[in-house]
């Protein structure tokens, strides 16, 4: 396994001592039964190398497919079909990606697997995680992960990508898949459909959804608290909201911390917010 990233260490401790301190102005550790903890967590290039979705190259050599690419050439899209579909369905998302916009092209990988069973794109993506992606997790964010759920910290999972890919990862985080979301449409009769579930997981959907998450942890608290700690992602254009919605909070102690893994050229409107950090081996590296 990759070697530790020296940024791993100080991010745990400040998240731990944030939650402790939170439970002793709450009146102590014997509170703690109805506290809860999060943390809220990018997923491709702040979780895994690359996208899940669009697969990972290095110059002109494919390190690994994505999920869209292995779902069109199993068969499982009705628009693409397997011999010579995904290079039209990647002119056609490049296209929106780059003419139209995100907000666009990210739904369309979803949307274009209309027809399929929702277990079967399922089955697919905890396939192509367990034999290939799991490779391909970074070192210094399974770490973290781990530490703060062993130190009572939830992690939750916020993916532009489609959400019955990125929860194919579920195994390999050791995580539910309960926790872990992406762009979602409509299941009909077992099928998926091109109907979007709002908010869409990217960008301010992402902080939409971090906020439901909240509400829902709320509820099954019993009305207990419910505290964001920590955030982490690599991207302005789709994490910033998020990010910047965790780090100005005000807690009832401590300070909560927004990572942001390999960060350049820093907007104006999130300059000094976050801690820059950097990642480079993945659990595969030696």
């Amino acid at each position: 396994m990759g070697a530790e990233e020296p940024d791993d260490g100080r991010i745990i401790q400040q998240v731990l001592r944030t939650r402790e301190a939170i439970l002793k102005s709450l009146g102590g550790t014997n509170s703690g039964a109805s506290v809860v903890f999060l943390a809220f967590w990018d997923f491709d290039g702040t979780i895994l190398k690359g996208d899940c979705s669009e697969g990972l190259k290095i110059g002109e050599k494919t390190i690994y497919p994505g999920l869209a690419q292995v779902a069109i050439e199993s068969g499982l899209s009705e628009i693409y079909p397997r011999e010579g579909g995904f290079a039209r369905f990647w002119a056609d998302y490049t296209n929106m990606d780059e003419h139209i916009g995100h907000w666009l092209a990210y739904p369309f990988i979803p949307q274009m697997l209309r027809g399929a069973k929702a277990e079967d794109v399922l089955q697919l993506s905890e396939r192509h995680f367990a034999n290939t992606l799991s490779n391909y997790l970074m070192t210094s964010s399974v770490k973290i992960i781990k530490a703060l759920e062993r130190g009572g910290v939830e992690t939750h999972v916020l993916s532009a990508s489609a959400d019955l890919f990125v929860k194919g990862a579920a195994q390999s985080l050791g995580l539910p898949a309960s926790h872990i979301h992406g762009i979602e449409v409509r299941v009909r009769d077992g099928r998926l459909t091109e109907e979007l579930v709002y908010p869409i997981t990217w960008n301010v959907g992402k902080r939409e959804r971090l906020k439901q998450i909240v509400t829902e942890a709320e509820r099954r608290s019993g009305g207990g608290k419910v505290f964001v700690l920590a955030g982490f992602g690599d991207s302005y254009s789709t994490d910033g909201p998020f990010l910047k919605f965790i780090a100005t909070q005000k807690l009832p102690a401590g300070e909560p911390i927004a990572v942001f893994y390999d960060g350049k050229d820093e907007p104006p409107e999130y300059r000094g917010l976050f801690y820059q950090a950097r990642h480079r081996a993945t659990v595969s590296d030696r």
